[in-house]
């Protein structure tokens, strides 16, 4: 049933991404996704640095559909480092803690994966930039790391047989019957 999706669930996602962010950065006093509206004001000076989230688009990704029959996305999130002007070296820490993120990202490149399946690819930085266009944030220093990921939507047409075939591949002539050792996975 359409409503019935044991792709990924953006709930977990969330919070996977936030606890892995929390357990490996604890300089940021605050990581949040989606401030709510009358959150959007500044952080307060003890919550900085921050780290504000937010899962900005989909895009449809057809082009690497898993084979699940699964409906292909590349989910595109934004991570806003926001901290003072006001203290020592503001400018450098800032990008530091910017490029320190995004290098945690390029390194770990898996912020979840489902049992069983492949629900959630791996992640990649796709910019770090200095981010001027932030409502009610033009009195602070903010840089943003945009990171994409493929998540799958919906149902898992292989779910039902309980495994999900791998893609293999060999060259010839060790292909076919008798030559099953020389076949080695295809990583995706």
């Amino acid at each position: 049933m359409a409503d019935e999706m044991d792709g990924v669930d953006l709930s977990e996602l969330h919070q996977t991404i936030t606890d892995k962010l929390k357990a490996q950065f604890p300089k940021f006093k605050l990581i949040e996704f989606y401030r709510s509206e009358q959150d959007r004001k500044p952080p307060a000076i003890h919550q900085l640095p921050a780290l504000l989230l937010e899962l900005s688009e989909f895009e449809l990704d057809i082009d690497n559909d898993w084979g699940a029959e699964q409906l292909p996305l590349i989910a595109r999130f934004e991570a806003r480092v926001v901290d003072t002007f006001e203290k020592p070296q503001a400018k450098i820490n800032i990008r530091t803690l910017a490029t320190q993120l995004a290098y945690f990202i390029f390194k770990n490149k898996r912020f979840h994966q489902y049992a069983g399946a492949k629900a959630v690819g791996p992640a990649c930085v796709d910019e770090i930039t200095r981010d001027y266009f932030y409502p009610h944030l033009e009195s602070f220093e903010v840089w943003r790391v945009d990171f994409s990921m493929q998540i799958g939507i919906g149902e898992n047409i292989w779910k039902e047989i309980g495994q999900i075939p791998t893609p293999v591949y060999s060259y010839t002539p060790d292909v076919g019957v008798g030559h099953e050792q020389d076949y080695k996975d295809l990583d995706l």
